[in-house]
């Protein structure tokens, strides 16, 4: 099998794009209605964890899997609010703020 070479910055790219297929399909799970929506719900939930196995072999399992969820997390907590018309709550935002933070300062320390 040959070996495929993985820099640093395809890595962190991998994570932070399977991070935003994260944010797409966490919400298919919630509002799919039909057969194409729970699949397109399943190839993302593939595709974003293809790039997060693929991105750990190069970067700390840790803190990549801290930033993915973390840009997932943040990332449904504002579609929700933006496109789905949860309820807006400064309590919310300070929170995925406060996610946002620690994540950046574990990149920042790895």
């Amino acid at each position: 099998m040959k070996k495929i070479y993985l820099s640093s910055n395809l890595a962190w790219f991998l994570v932070l794009f399977g991070g935003f297929i994260e944010i797409f399909w966490v919400s298919g799970l919630k509002y799919s209605e039909n057969f194409l929506q729970y699949c397109l719900t399943a190839l993302g939930v593939l595709s974003s964890f293809i790039c997060m196995i693929v991105a750990v072999k190069k970067i700390e399992v840790s803190v990549a899997y801290a930033v993915f969820v973390g840009i997932g997390t943040a990332g449904v907590v504002i579609a929700e609010i933006l496109i789905f018309n949860e309820e807006f709550s400064l309590l919310k935002i300070f929170f995925v703020f406060m996610l946002l933070v620690g994540v950046i300062g574990l990149k920042l320390v790895s």
